[in-house]
């Protein structure tokens, strides 16, 4: 019997990839390893990931058989969105109100590698919303809105890997963008009014404190992505294509302000 992993391992949250070799014998193994574990601790459906296995295989106990869904995918809602107060083995001890369809219809294949479908309702279908999205790498917590989940970590801990509502970098980027912009408006002002000209007068500090900022920007967002490597909003390539066009704005007003300030000389 497979360990069934909890909150808060890091493993649950990869999106599970696709099973391409119906013929690998592994592929068994792991399907009868989760046939087991369904069994010892009395479970209704477990999806592979929840043993570690990375792999978008989700087994469903149907009375004394079992319905073995690879690379599940739900084509299908019917019916009215309703609150389903949920708990899982994965997220032991905790309840979690969350939005589900009672009606789904699921397109998968079987262990030969044939496509199938599947028509779920109202618990089964709840149970199986809950595992397909698991296979995707989704959490209970990941329905909730910003504030229930702020909530939610508050109460049950961190979860250490998984996104925040926020991101550090992302406050230091809007105080810059908003220092740039009344940079901008008064090196404009500085056309008309004396009161302006200040900016042109300390061009070179302005342009030191932006060009340290950026740097800081740049060094909090390098943390953020290997702290939270899971998040799509906090890839590298992201981080350095913005520091790039924020430096190309910052030379662009040093470059401005040097030439205004020869125009007014």
């Amino acid at each position: 019997m497979a360990k069934i992993l909890t909150y808060p391992d890091h493993t649950l949250l990869q999106i599970s990839g696709l099973v391409r070799d119906f013929k690998d014998p592994k592929l068994q193994e792991i399907i009868e390893e989760m046939k087991k574990t369904i069994e010892e601790n009395n479970l209704k459906a477990l999806a592979a990931i929840q043993i570690g296995v990375p792999l978008r295989i989700i087994v469903l106990k149907k009375d004394n058989d079992y319905e073995v869904m690879i690379n599940p995918t739900i084509y299908g809602k019917e019916g009215k969105y309703f609150a389903s107060t949920e708990s899982d083995e994965s997220l032991p001890n905790i309840e979690v109100t969350v939005n589900r369809y009672p009606v789904i219809k699921i397109m998968y294949e079987d262990t030969q590698g044939k496509q199938k479908f599947y028509i779920a309702k109202d618990d089964e279908a709840v149970l199986l919303q809950r595992k397909i999205d698991m296979v995707f790498g989704g959490y209970l917590f990941d329905k909730l809105s910003k504030k229930e989940q702020k909530k939610f970590f508050k109460e049950y801990g961190s979860y250490g890997d998984t996104c925040p509502t926020y991101f550090i970098k992302d406050k230091i980027l809007t105080a810059l963008r908003l220092f740039l912009v009344g940079h901008s408006i008064f090196l404009i002002l500085a056309i008309f009014a004396n009161f302006a000209k200040f900016v042109l007068t300390y061009n070179t500090l302005l342009f030191v404190i932006e060009i340290v900022w950026i740097i800081v920007f740049a060094l909090y967002a390098k943390y953020e992505t290997t702290k939270y490597k899971n998040c799509t909003s906090c890839q590298g390539a992201n981080v350095f294509g913005t520091s790039a066009l924020y430096v190309a704005v910052i030379l662009l007003l040093y470059g401005g302000s040097w030439l205004l300030r020869s125009f007014l000389a």
